[in-house]
């Protein structure tokens, strides 16, 4: 029963530490995981307030341009400088074609060009206080503690299993049975 109840840790722990490495891996320039048409983004701030509440994960389903229309809702991303960004969320008053691109005006009063696009509301997802927990694990020091370290003493675990068992051999399978 015990080693059951290993085994079941052991498998739900590294699904959570490959994943959390792949949304690592997978941050685009704004500093938010993207994975198959789907950008992640961790509420850090009280700006979508009142429908996002910090520590919220967002999980917005890429649109293509074309697709969003006039009264859709939609999230852009918004420079603030070189490594600062913050993300606008709004309805879609105005589209503006223009030569290569669309401009988007968000809320009768903000203007985003197509490349700052991330998704419209519809198709997206959200989940309340998840997005705190996936701060700290990805974080330096949460991804040392939770995931290196972790994975250390279950290979060093695994480790003294092995050379208990070359050094023991069928003693040890005596004792245990």
């Amino acid at each position: 029963m015990k080693k059951f109840f290993g085994t079941i840790f052991i498998v739900v722990y590294a699904i959570i530490a490959i994943t959390i490495t792949v949304l690592l891996l997978s941050y685009n320039e704004y500093l938010c995981s993207e994975i198959n048409g789907y950008i992640f983004y961790k509420v850090v701030d009280d700006t979508l307030d009142p429908n996002f509440k910090k520590g919220d994960l967002l999980i917005i389903n890429q649109s293509n341009p074309r697709n969003i229309k006039i009264g859709d809702k939609a999230f852009f991303y918004q420079n603030v400088s070189n490594s600062e960004y913050y993300v606008k969320y709004g309805e879609v008053t105005d589209i503006t074609e223009q030569i290569n691109r669309t401009v988007f005006t968000i809320d009768g009063q903000y203007q985003y060009d197509s490349s700052y696009l991330m998704g419209k509301e519809e198709g997206s997802y959200f989940y309340h206080n998840l997005g705190t927990i996936l701060s700290i694990l990805e974080s330096k020091w949460g991804y040392l503690f939770f995931i290196v370290i972790i994975t250390l003493l279950l290979f060093l675990e695994e480790l003294y299993e092995l050379f208990m068992e070359l050094k023991y051999g069928n003693e040890l399978e005596n004792i245990k049975g």
